[in-house]
């Protein structure tokens, strides 16, 4: 089975939204890099007066080391992340942990410096904090609490602050966190619900393709098989007669034109019916089946044909051979079965068994049909038998 095939809608569903948290990561990192820059350039700038220049550029340093030790957790993401059986959970657990501490040391960097920053900049870090949970939208998305998380960690200290302030603005400003917190929650698990319902849909119809296939390929087995089955004699796996009248035919339509030589051979195994009155059915059965064996070992082209016909006689085509070719291939044939020394003690002209053989050789054309051919062949192994078996006999 396919190993795909074994993995739940479930897990690929999950495996593809860890994989989209780590894919947008890069570009949420410089986002978030650039903006704390800004805010913490501008901040150096007022707290200079003040002595405190550095604060902001320590936490700016502190911030970038975070980020880097989530690119560092990435990089190890992009060596497993194509395994079929990724544990999504540890690494959806690793990205949550990074994201937690930079959206608390954002919130918490905003409410350590709003003491000492103007009334102006502190406008500039609200726009700030809801731009970057506005802009988290499109790279935590994916997972509802991953993204809640971070929204709730990186806003909520500032909202708190402005409620304990207590003045007009501070309540002003921290209901308005509270409405964008609830319309950033809002728009997300939407968008998180079309996410998560498109990777279903997506991975049901590969499921769904996948089982198809299946299922197709099943049948173009069967169909094969079933095609072997009807054109294969059952007791000695050669071709059965139907199959060697199709060859017959589709090989003289295909010739008839350029006149290409063919070759029909029939052949009988002699007194086949006091063979296996003498020894049995079984042991008749397994002689039959020796017989077909040795010639389907001299047939090596892929146009050529070995059928059972019926009873104990056997057709062969073999196109582009000449009557001298075929005669020669049925003498090593008949030299063989005599190395074998099958007793026969239920003949009448011979101790051992032996095959009496008509070859027909003649160029294909339209003025000759697959009946006329075979009715040649025929002749031929008729000829053979009236002569005293054991012969070939050649009918041009």
């Amino acid at each position: 089975m396919d190993k795909k095939l074994a993995i739940s809608t479930y897990h690929l569903q999950q495996h593809e939204l860890v994989n989209f948290l780590y894919d947008r990561f890069p570009l949420g990192l410089l986002y978030t890099l650039i903006v704390g820059f800004i805010a913490a350039l501008l901040a150096a700038f007022e707290l200079d007066l003040q002595g405190r220049s550095s604060w902001p550029w320590m936490w700016y340093g502190a911030l970038v080391t975070l980020e880097l030790a989530r690119w560092r957790l990435k990089l190890l993401y992009d060596r497993v992340r194509h395994d079929d059986y990724l544990n999504h959970r540890l690494w959806k657990r690793r990205f949550f942990v990074g994201m937690v501490m930079v959206a608390l040391w954002q919130g918490l960097g905003a409410v350590i410096a709003m003491p000492y920053i103007s009334q102006n900049l502190q406008y500039i870090y609200h726009i700030f904090l809801l731009g970057l949970g506005a802009g988290a939208i499109a790279y935590l998305s994916t997972s509802m609490w991953v993204y809640t998380s971070y929204l709730v960690l990186m806003i909520l200290p500032i909202t708190l602050y402005q409620f304990w302030l207590g003045t007009p603005d501070g309540i002003v400003l921290g209901l308005m966190y509270l409405f964008m917190l609830w319309a950033y929650y809002s728009g997300v698990k939407c968008m998180n619900r079309m996410i998560a319902d498109s990777l279903t849909y997506r991975f049901d119809n590969e499921l769904l393709v996948n089982d198809l296939q299946r299922l197709l390929n099943a049948v173009a087995r069967s169909n094969k098989e079933l095609d072997k089955i009807s054109t294969t004699d059952e007791l000695t796996g050669a071709s059965n007669f139907r199959a060697f009248r199709v060859r017959l035919e589709e090989f003289r339509r295909k010739h008839a034109s350029n006149k290409l030589p063919l070759s029909i051979v029939m052949v009988n195994i002699d007194h086949f019916y006091e063979y296996n009155v003498a020894y049995g059915q079984d042991i008749g059965n397994r002689t039959l089946t020796q017989v077909a064996h040795l010639l389907m070992a001299e047939v090596v082209n892929g146009d050529e044909i070995v059928a059972r016909l019926h009873g104990a006689e056997f057709g062969l085509l073999l196109p582009g051979i000449s009557c001298e070719g075929a005669r020669m291939m049925m003498q090593k044939i008949m030299d063989q079965l005599a190395e074998l020394k099958i007793e026969h003690k239920g003949a009448k002209s011979f101790d051992r068994l032996t095959l009496s053989i008509g070859i027909c050789c003649t160029p294909i054309n339209d003025e000759l049909s697959s009946r006329d051919l075979l009715q040649r062949a025929e002749s031929a192994l008729l000829l053979a038998k009236r002569n005293g078996r054991n012969r070939i006999e050649i009918a041009a």
